[in-house]
This record gives structure tokens, sequence and C-alpha cells, in this order.
């Protein structure tokens, strides 16, 4: 079976679609028992931790995780940057600490791949080095170190060294154990069905459900959308009954233009406009389900890899695909803004759409829990 209709398989299956056909059946099978393999994996993996065969290491300093139990797309950089906004407010002097998927490491002159990529007031490497999710932080959060790594506890203490951080925020990190953390906030996106989730490479799952033991809250992110089933959430309390639980919704922030710098788009024009829109996330759909919370009915939509990067021969064929199917607009996400060419002149007007995590009236709960381990 070729790769990308495995792939396009997996997704359907992650989205609840049972197998069909003897063919889809194989595949299934054959990719259950790779899921065993990879549990065992992981769970050897995280024996070696909590039996102390594989070595932690502390920073002097609190450190606070914010991760995934799934594979991509539950909205955890926004999660992490209002994170980080919170505790800089308050006075604190936060960096967060990241990987930077599919950046391309610049060694230092001590051979480090760890590199710091804002100083909370400008981006020391270009968007290629830092990672399109990191750029995006460096640039929207002042006051607030960006470094990367993967190697995260070396990456903690150089912001720690160079940078005098005093509070960690630990980006996607909860399987990173190398680093000791103080507190583990887990996000589950309710656009992704519970019982159809499946260990990696079959399903979205990094480990299985037992993890959660080792967390401290966990956050149903996209609520506004669609809510976790109760099942599901009896489920969790059985597994972990320690866990606190919390709900956020994530919604649309300022719409900017990208053709016109410093022009706002107000939400309530676009029903009225025939608009297109690409993106390259993990979970796309929770772009277009966002889009139609906003009232748009994009006419022409389509989705890249996770962190892709195209050119400009690309985006022109797109975009004249979108004009034939009637868009007028084209809407994406920020971190697709960041993956763009920079000498790119769109030939329609593109608009980015930030996404905002939102507690509602558990917000206060929500950072009084954080500010505990927080010190």
């Amino acid at each position: 079976m070729p790769l990308d209709k495995a792939k396009n398989l997996m997704s359907d299956w992650a989205g609840g679609r049972h197998p069909s056909g003897m063919a889809e059946r194989l595949t299934s099978g054959g990719l259950r028992l790779a899921s065993a393999g990879w549990w065992l994996g992981a769970a050897a993996r995280s024996l070696a931790f909590d039996t102390g065969l594989k070595k932690t290491g502390r920073v002097d300093c609190p450190v606070l995780c914010v991760g995934n139990l799934s594979v991509g797309g539950t909205g955890k950089t926004p999660l992490v940057m209002a994170v980080a906004r919170h505790f800089r407010d308050q006075g604190r002097k936060v960096a967060i600490v990241t990987r930077g998927y599919r950046r391309v490491p610049i060694r230092d002159s001590r051979g480090s791949r760890v590199a710091m990529v804002s100083d909370g007031e400008r981006m020391l490497v270009p968007t290629e080095a830092a990672g399109d999710e990191p750029a995006m932080m460096a640039r929207h959060l002042r006051g607030v170190a960006i470094v990367v790594g993967a190697q995260r506890l070396e990456a903690a203490r150089l912001a720690r060294r160079e940078w005098g951080a005093d509070l960690i925020v630990l980006d996607d990190g909860f399987q990173h154990r190398a680093l000791e953390r103080d507190c583990d906030v887990v996000l589950w996106d309710t656009l992704r069905p519970p019982e159809a989730a499946a260990l990696l490479p079959r399903g979205f799952l990094r480990e299985g459900w037992e993890a959660l033991r080792r967390a401290h809250a966990i956050v149903f992110t996209r609520c506004n959308l669609a809510l976790p089933p109760r099942r599901f959430i009896g489920k969790i309390k059985r597994i972990a009954p320690h866990l606190l639980i919390f709900h956020s919704a994530l919604e649309a922030g300022e719409i900017r233009s990208l053709s016109v710098p410093g022009r706002v788009i107000p939400p309530r024009t676009l029903p009225s406009v025939r608009t297109g829109a690409f993106c390259g996330l993990g979970n796309p759909d929770s772009f277009w389900r966002l889009l139609e919370s906003l009232g748009a009915q994009p006419v022409w939509k389509h989705a890249f890899p996770d962190h892709y990067r195209p050119d400009e021969m690309e985006l022109g064929a797109l975009l004249a695909q979108a004009r034939r199917a009637g868009a007028e607009h084209i809407l994406i996400t920020e971190k697709d803004a960041e993956n763009l060419p920079q000498a790119w002149q769109p030939e329609m007007p593109v608009s980015i759409v930030p996404v905002v995590p939102s507690f509602g009236t558990d917000t206060g709960r929500f950072y009084g829990f954080l500010e505990r381990y927080a010190g």
C-alpha cells in the first residue's frame, strides 16, 4: 500500500472510521502489531526513568511542562504562550524551552546544537534555525526568552545561565523526562474521539493512558467546538484520580492582513466574503472548524503536512486553484505565516487568523493551580 494512502487511512481511523475491505484490515492488523511494539518501548523507557536507570537533571528554578499524550494538533503552542505571558506580567523572567521541530540546527563554538532564538527583545537566529513555532513565539512574546534544542535539559540550563530565567515553561516535554519538572499539564483535543485512540503508528498516542498518572492536570482544548464525552472523563478519573481537570476554548484572535501590514479584518465580515484557506497543522480539521465558528465558509481548502514550508511556485499554483474555485480571500494560521517565503507577494488578499486559549470562568482556578508550582 502506498505510504500516502496509509497515512490517510490512519488519519481516518483516528477520526473514528473502522477499517473496511481486506487490504485495510491487513494494514490495520500489521499496524496493531507495530503499536504493541511501540507500547513496549515506551513503557520500558518510562520504567527506566521511574527506577533511575535513566538519569534526570534539574535546573535551579521551577519548571512547568505543557505537553501532550498524543502527536500534534492539540492547541499546545497557544497555551504555552498564554502561560508565559501570565507569569511575565507578574514580573517573572520566563524562558520557553522547546525542541524546534524541523529546524536547521546551528552549532556554536562549543559544538552545542542548543540555540537561544530570542532574548525577549529580538530574534537572534533566522526562522529556519529556530523552527516555525519558536519563531512565532519569539515574534509575539516580548520579555520572554525562547530556547530551542532536542536536549531540553541543556536548553534549560542555557536559559538559566545566559539569560537568568527564574521560570522555565517546557513546551511539549511530557515524554522528555531527562529534565525534571515541578508540574506536568497534559492537553487533549476534544475533536479527537478517545474511543478511536491507539498508539503509534496505528493511532496518534505517544504513550498509553497509564502515563497520565505522572501528570498533575489535564486540559481539554477546543471545548467551544466539541465537549469531551462523560465516559472519557470517567475513564481518566479511574486511571489517574488525582488529576485536576480543566476545560478550555481555542478562539480566534485579531485577524491581521498579511498583504497589507497593520490592517485588521473584522470577523463579522467573513460570512460575506468568498474565502479559501490553507494550513500546515497536526490537525487541520481544527482550523476548518474554527473558521466555520466565525461564519466563514471556505470554498477552497488545502492541508499541508505539519510544519510544511511551501515555495513561491507551489503557493502560486495553490492560489490559482483557489481563484478557480471562486475564492477571493485566503485565510491561514500564524504558524503558516512563519513558513512562507519572505519575498512572497500573494496575488490575492491573505490574512492570518491567530488562535488564543480561553478558560472562561475557570481562568483563575487554572492559573492559581500553576502558581502553586511556579514558586
